[in-house]
């Protein structure tokens, strides 16, 4: 739009400038403040149950977490138990059990499924088998219980920019990568 055509003076074409600048940093920074909670801040935050080892490490401002050295290439995953003290249902759980998942990253979102476990009893596992050095890896856990006789599971635990909406795995998903093998 022109504003001279329409015959606003000089004056009024400066307040209307200063009023769509103020409008558009206002929403800038709404913008800005939306993505810094989203992102996590102030820690990282976690959908489904949390992860203990390997820990998550995210910077700041980052959506994703990072990819964490693991002390061996056989780690031994752990996460918070189900159900947890929050949860108002507590006392009517039973028979929980964990699925893990861990998966090799590829190009894009994605990743290829490496080691699998349902019926995990305990809030951890080692695998039986040893990971491949010098990879990243992508990994996530969630809990299988009852409720008065009806099946639930937990989401998926991911962490940063959680996309729930999303399968897994994803870019949300715990991440961890081996360590490299020296000669």
């Amino acid at each position: 739009m022109n504003i001279v055509n329409k015959g606003v003076n000089k004056r009024n074409r400066c307040l209307w400038a200063w009023k769509m600048a103020e409008e558009l940093c206002g929403q800038y920074i709404s913008i800005l403040l939306v993505f810094a909670i989203l992102s996590g801040c102030g820690g990282v935050s976690v959908v489904g149950l949390h992860p203990k080892y390997p820990p998550l490490e995210k910077k700041a401002f980052a959506t994703h977490c990072e990819f964490v050295e693991v002390d061996s290439l056989q780690p031994t995953f752990q996460w918070e138990p189900f159900p947890r003290p929050s949860d108002d249902f507590a006392d009517k759980v039973q028979d929980v059990t964990y699925e893990l998942r861990i998966w090799t990253t590829t190009q894009g979102p994605s990743g290829k499924l490496r080691y699998s476990r349902d019926g995990l009893k305990l809030p951890s596992h080692k695998p039986e088998e040893s990971l491949e050095p010098s990879i990243q890896y992508l990994w996530s856990v969630r809990a299988r219980f009852m409720i008065d006789g009806d099946l639930r599971v937990t989401e998926w635990g991911m962490a940063g920019l959680p996309l729930r909406n999303e399968s897994v795995p994803n870019l949300s998903c715990f991440r961890f990568k081996t360590l490299e093998l020296r000669p």
